[in-house]
């Protein structure tokens, strides 16, 4: 795996459901085989979206998107501990 660049607006290290490659996006936080960025799906989830929508949308894999949604909302509830 490669290092965060830094661009991304979340912390996605240790999250097993996002990659971190400089020839996608420029290295941001990506869903697993794919160029969606994870910050993207966060964006989408607090606008109103749910998993399914989500999936419907991008065509991005649900697990990854539960993984990714779930891996946010622990960090947020730390955060907020």
């Amino acid at each position: 795996m490669e290092q965060p660049t830094g661009l991304d607006k979340y912390d996605w290290r240790g999250c097993e459901a996002v990659q971190f490659n400089p020839r996608k996006l420029g290295g941001r936080a990506t869903v697993l085989d794919t160029r969606m960025d994870a910050d993207g799906i966060i964006n989408h989830y607090l606008g109103g979206m749910d998993v399914d929508e989500i999936h419907d949308h991008f065509r991005v894999d649900k697990n990854a998107i539960r993984a990714i949604v779930e891996f946010f909302e622990a960090k947020r509830m730390k955060i907020s501990a």
